[in-house]
């Protein structure tokens, strides 16, 4: 087995690896992104009814939203090999 096959099989393992995983920097993007459009005045996509007062902020909610994994967001992720795959947040969290 040469070189360049054993380094295309370590790519395709981390690729695998990381195809139902979010990192943190994901999380962070995904919320920050959601938080801003219902700051600028979309609709939650959840019930926001039973809701605390002091828990009903965009932050919150999106994050509650991506909890629950009905967040209609497209994450595009780059591989080391120069794949490039787009991948749906519900499909990661499995909703």
């Amino acid at each position: 087995m040469s070189e360049l096959e054993i380094v295309n099989k370590l790519n395709v393992a981390y690729i695998e690896s990381w195809k139902k995983r979010l990192t943190i920097y994901e999380i962070a993007r995904i919320v920050s992104a959601r938080a801003l459009q219902l700051a600028m005045g979309a609709v939650p996509l959840i019930d926001i009814s039973g809701f605390k007062p002091e828990q009903l902020n965009s932050i919150s909610i999106a994050e509650e939203e991506l909890k629950r994994g009905i967040l209609p967001i497209t994450i595009r992720r780059r591989f080391p090999n120069g794949k490039v795959e787009l991948i749906s947040v519900k499909e990661i969290l499995g909703g």
